[in-house]
């Protein structure tokens, strides 16, 4: 199994770190040829504009969008938005892979970071989460799960084969998420 982590721009090396402990495979995503290679891809926190540029600087925008039937994508934060179908900010062009809408920013913006106690359905455990200027789901079709939520807002939304993360989950203690990422991929 292989794991790529799209390296563009924001916080790639900590989820590669993290995969490490997993006995997994990592690859860094820079172009469409690592992309190939993948079982999964996890699209990490960073800036969503930037990233979106990006994307389209480096031909990979098309083939995610291709692969999405074919291997496990999980957004996280920034990756989030990039998962989502929004299509309410000019300079912002989503993947449009999981069915859910985000307001940018919509936990704060940078001065409000928070960690946030959560709890998820994937497991009995609770820990740490951190919001840095986090999308804040606005609406999310009936077809995901949503597997955690915080004053009845979904912060953690899977389709059964992708996942979309409102927070860094690579900064808390807590594998489940991962975990379950890893479970998607090999079923």
């Amino acid at each position: 199994m292989k794991i790529g982590v799209l390296s563009l721009q924001g916080n790639f090396d900590e989820h590669i770190n993290r995969l490490s402990s997993f006995n997994v495979e990592t690859i860094k995503v820079k172009n469409k040829s690592s992309l190939l290679e993948c079982d999964g891809l996890i699209i990490p926190g960073g800036e969503s504009t930037t990233m979106s540029k990006m994307l389209d600087f480096n031909n990979l925008r098309d083939t995610i969008v291709e692969l999405k039937d074919r291997i496990n994508i999980m957004g996280v934060c920034a990756g989030m938005i990039l998962l989502s179908n929004t299509t309410n900010y000019h300079n912002l062009e989503t993947l449009n892979i999981m069915d859910f809408k985000v307001e940018r920013n919509g936990w704060g913006r940078q001065i409000f970071s928070f960690n946030q106690t959560i709890e998820t359905s994937l497991s009995k455990d609770k820990f740490t989460g951190t919001f840095i200027r986090a999308p804040k789901v606005v609406s999310y079709s009936k077809s995901l799960k949503c597997l955690s939520e915080i004053k009845s807002t979904p912060i953690l939304l899977s389709d059964g084969r992708h996942i979309g993360c409102a927070f860094h989950l690579e900064y808390s203690n807590d594998n489940s998420i991962y975990e379950y990422f890893l479970k998607l991929i090999r079923n």
